[in-house]
Parts: structure tokens; C-alpha cells; sequence
């Protein structure tokens, strides 16, 4: 059952709007930083929040990120950068909730642009205890990008239950696996967001693959309900080139290890499936290499087709059934990649507990 821990949740001030934290973290993201800041100004100008900082946090980028950051046309607002060691967007957005000072924080992704009107949306439902927690209404910018089409196909298909009729809704744990959901454009209380990432326990060693989506999530849904609605909406832009698509196909593998391979999860179950069955499948490939070819066009048009059922829009259903070889490929190595990782994790942590116990 779903409980909302109310001491966590800032106290309502009827007459003053609550006061917010925006986060950024960010690496090398030239080019992006200084549109996102601007997406957020502009929100932040009609959202009636008047207690507002924006905190740019950069992840050791070795471009010219910073500059562009601190140059940013950002009107009065408080802003701040704030640097550290290449350590991944988990650690990154630690060290915002650190400097942060407000009773609220937004996390906002460089490649995420919050909708103008989505922050007025929400401002004044904050500090209701069953509205304190909202994850973004994300649509992925298909015309600028080919390969956005890919992701939002896999979005609209797994998290069908929304997107066949998105609707102001909230779910809880027992609804979780079922509703898109991010951290990025995430609202939340600082304080619980603290908590949460306080909470975290990787199961890799590295801090760069862990999945800060799901399993902060999974936390903070145990005790809020978390809302979402069309109106309060953003707009992610994919890589928009082969290359950089199979890179993030790779790393969203491998990241999918420690996000779901844990028990009680809608996911783990499939990934075991496919950990089992890949080895297999690769034998057959090698040995039967024309067979193989012939089967994964016919498997690609058949999932494209599937995905249309399911709620995927055409357009986007062609594009998922276009690249699914390749992205297949990308995505597996990164899965068997995280899963190496989480066992050279487990071994050093049984090795630490026998030397433990043998002192």
C-alpha cells in the first residue's frame, strides 16, 4: 500500500508559491546547455514561482559546456555552476541536492526541453501532499531527429496503459512497472529526493552505469504517489545520428542491469531470458549466417507491425522496425556488459564479507 510520508513534504504557505531548485547536470554538452536553460527560463517566467535557483552542475565536461552555461540568458535568475570529476549524471545530481537550498527541486536533463506552460501546471499542486511528486509527459522530437522515433515507439508499446489515452493520473509501487516515468524534469521535495538517493544501493561498482531512474523512483514511489500529465510536458531530442545512437543503445543496456535486475521488478524475468538465450542464438547466427539474415528482416517487419498494434504510431513503428538489428546488437552487448559488471561487483562484495568474517 502506497503512504505519503507528510514530514518530507514542505509545509503549504497559502499565500507564497513554494520556492524551487532547478538542477542541470551536464557532460560536454555544448550546443544543449544554453537552449535547455533557456526552456527553463522560459517556464519559470509564466509559472508564477517566484523563489526560484538554477544550478548547473558539471560533470567534468571537456568542451566548452561551462562557458556556454555561465553565459546563459537567463534573465534575473539566480544562477550557479558548479563543477566536479567526470562521476556520471547519479553522482552529478547528488551534489546539486547538496547545494541546493530550496524546499523543492527540478532535475532537468540538457536534451529535455520543460514545455513553457508545464511548470504553471504544477506550481500551485505542490504543496497538496498526493501532488508533491510529478515525472514529465515527455514527446520525443521526431522531426528533428530520425532515431527519436525509435524510442518513443518502445515508450508508447511498454507504457501503453498511458500513452493510448494520456490523462492528468498519478500510480503508485504496485502500478510502477506499468507508467512512463524519469527522473529527468522530475519534480520532487529536496528533502525526498535526499532520502532516495541516500536510500540507493547500486548493484555495479560503477557509478556512471547505475539506473538513478528506476530505482530512485522505485523508492520515492513507495511513499507519494507520483503524478504526470500531458500538461505538465516536456520534449526530448534524441542523438540524431547512427553512431551516437548505437552508443546510447549500449550504454541504456548496460544501465538496464542495475535498474531492473533486481527482484520484484516487471523486467527481470526477460532480461534473465535473454542473458539465457543469446548465447544460443549467437551460435545459430554464426553458423547459419544467410538463414539468420532472412529471419531478422522478417522478425523487424513483424515488430514493427506488432508495435503499431500496441499503441506505437506509424511513422515511429517503421523506425523501430528499421534499426531493431542494430540497436538489438548495441543494446545486448550493453546488457551482458552490465551483467559482467554486476558480477565482478557481487564477487567483491562476498570476497569483503569473508574477510569480514575471518577477522
Amino acid at each position: 500500500m502506497t503512504s505519503v510520508i507528510s514530514e518530507t513534504v514542505p509545509t503549504p504557505r497559502p499565500d507564497e508559491p513554494p520556492s524551487l531548485s532547478v538542477i542541470v547536470p551536464v557532460y560536454n554538452g555544448q550546443g544543449w546547455i544554453g537552449r535547455c536553460l533557456t526552456s527553463v527560463r522560459d517556464a519559470l517566467d509564466v509559472s508564477g514561482l517566484t523563489d526560484v535557483e538554477i544550478i548547473v552542475v558539471d560533470d567534468g565536461s571537456t568542451d566548452g559546456t561551462v562557458d556556454e552555461a555561465t553565459s546563459a540568458s537567463v534573465g534575473a535568475l539566480a544562477l550557479r555552476v558548479v563543477s566536479q570529476p567526470n562521476s556520471g549524471r547519479f553522482l552529478a545530481r547528488r551534489h546539486g541536492l547538496d547545494v541546493a537550498t530550496k524546499e523543492y527541486v527540478l532535475f532537468v536533463d540538457v536534451r529535455v526541453f520543460i514545455d513553457r506552460d508545464a511548470l504553471r501546471f504544477v506550481a500551485d499542486r505542490l504543496s497538496r501532499p498526493d501532488e508533491a511528486v510529478w515525472t514529465s509527459h515527455v514527446e520525443a522530437n521526431t522531426d528533428e531527429s530520425y532515431f527519436a522515433g525509435f524510442w518513443q515507439a518502445i515508450e508508447h508499446v511498454v507504457w501503453r496503459r498511458y500513452w493510448r489515452q494520456p490523462r492528468t493520473t498519478s500510480f503508485g509501487l504496485s502500478e510502477f512497472d506499468y507508467f512512463p516515468k524519469g527522473t529527468t524534469a522530475l519534480v520532487a521535495p529536496r528533502q525526498a529526493l535526499l532520502d532516495a538517493f541516500d536510500a540507493f544501493e547500486p548493484i555495479v561498482d560503477d557509478w556512471s552505469k547505475v539506473n538513478d531512474d528506476t530505482a530512485v523512483l522505485r523508492w520515492v514511489a513507495e511513499r507519494y504517489r507520483i503524478n504526470i500529465s500531458p500538461q505538465y510536458s516536456s520534449r526530448y531530442h534524441a542523438r540524431a545520428d547512427l553512431r551516437a545512437f548505437l552508443r546510447h543503445a549500449f550504454h541504456r543496456g548496460t544501465v538496464l542491469i542495475d535498474g531492473y535486475l533486481r527482484p520484484g521488478t516487471r523486467f527481470a524475468v526477460p532480461i534473465v531470458a535473454v542473458l539465457a538465450v543469446s548465447p544460443v542464438a549467437a551460435v545459430v547466427v554464426l553458423r547459419h549466417p544467410i538463414r539468420a539474415a532472412r529471419a531478422a528482416v522478417a522478425g523487424s517487419a513483424l515488430l514493427g507491425i506488432g508495435a503499431r498494434t500496441l499503441g506505437a504510431r506509424s511513422k515511429d513503428a517503421t523506425v523501430l522496425a528499421t534499426l531493431a538489428v542494430p540497436f538489438g546488437v548495441a543494446y545486448l552487448a550493453g546488457l551482458w556488459r552490465g551483467a559482467a559488471m554486476r558480477a565482478r561487483s557481487a564477487r567483491r562484495t562476498r570476497a569483503g564479507a569473508r574477510r569480514g568474517s575471518s577477522l
